[in-house]
C-alpha cells in the first residue's frame, strides 16, 4: 500500500487553515508546492519554515528537497557553514502545529562554544549524550560542556 497523505484526525485539514496563513506570517518565498516563512520564535537568525501546501508525501518530499537545495546554495555562496533541517511529526516528537513543516536553521563555524551537540539529547541512552561522553575524540570537551549530564539518572559514562 502506498501512503499518499500524512496525518491523523487532529491534523489541520487545509493549508489555508494553518497558523502560518491565518496569522499572515512573514513570507520569504512562495512556490506551487510550498511556502517559506520566517519562524515566529526563531532558534537563531535565519530560522525558516518550509511548509508544503498540501499534506501529502509528494508535497512534503518536494519541500524537503527545496530545503536542502536552499541550505546547499547558502553554503556554496559562503553565507553559512552548515545547517540543520528537520520535522517534528506527531505530538510525542514535539509537533505543536499539526501541519507538516520543515525547520531550517543555518549554522556558522563557532556559533556555539565547544562541540555543537544539537539533537544529541533526543533519545536517552541512545547514540546521544552517552555516546559523546565516551567518544575518543570529544569525550573531554563534551564532558566539560555538559557536566550536568553526568549526574542525570539514565546516562551511563564509561570510566
Amino acid at each position: 500500500q502506498i501512503v499518499t497523505s500524512i496525518g491523523r484526525m487532529d491534523m489541520i485539514e487545509k493549508f489555508e487553515d494553518t497558523p502560518f496563513e491565518k496569522n499572515h506570517q512573514s513570507t520569504v518565498a512562495d512556490d506551487f508546492y510550498y511556502r517559506v516563512y520566517e519562524d515566529k520564535w526563531p532558534v537563531c537568525d535565519g530560522h525558516l519554515l518550509f511548509v508544503p501546501k498540501e499534506n501529502s508525501v509528494k508535497f512534503i518530499t518536494i519541500t524537503l528537497q527545496a530545503t536542502v537545495q536552499y541550505g546547499e546554495k547558502l553554503v556554496e555562496e559562503g553565507k553559512i557553514d552548515g545547517y540543520h533541517f528537520g520535522m517534528n511529526m506527531r505530538e510525542p516528537a514535539g509537533q505543536s502545529v499539526m501541519w507538516p513543516h520543515i525547520h531550517f536553521m543555518p549554522r556558522k563555524e563557532g556559533d556555539v562554544e565547544g562541540f555543537p551537540g544539537s539533537v544529541r539529547f533526543a533519545v536517552r541512552n541512545g547514540r546521544g549524550p552517552s555516546y559523546y561522553l565516551n567518544h575518543p575524540k570529544y569525550k573531554e570537551e563534551y564532558s566539560k560542556l555538559h557536566q550536568h549530564i553526568l549526574d542525570e539518572e539514565g546516562f551511563i559514562r564509561d570510566e
